[in-house]
């Protein structure tokens, strides 16, 4: 089964930032994402119903990878 990363990709590019995976599997990606500025955050990636998980925000995007639903701090996912 091949997961589906095509949302997650638009939403890091649509946010200016940089990618790179630590893991994937058919229910669970997990990586690094790098601001404009240099910041490491770590996330996690539910592809099944497309929810971007930060240390601080959990992000639900669209097929397209634009933001549907945000919750928590929304200073860690704005950078």
């Amino acid at each position: 089964m091949r997961i589906d990363v095509k949302p997650l990709t638009h939403w890091v590019i649509y946010k200016g930032y940089r990618v790179r995976f630590t893991s994937r599997s058919a229910a669970h990606v997990a990586g690094i994402l790098t601001t404009q500025e240099g910041v490491e955050i770590a996330f996690t990636y539910n592809p099944v119903v497309r929810l971007v998980q930060l240390p601080d925000a959990h992000i639900r995007i669209n097929e397209y990878g634009w933001e549907l639903e945000h919750s928590g701090d929304k200073t860690s996912a704005s950078q």
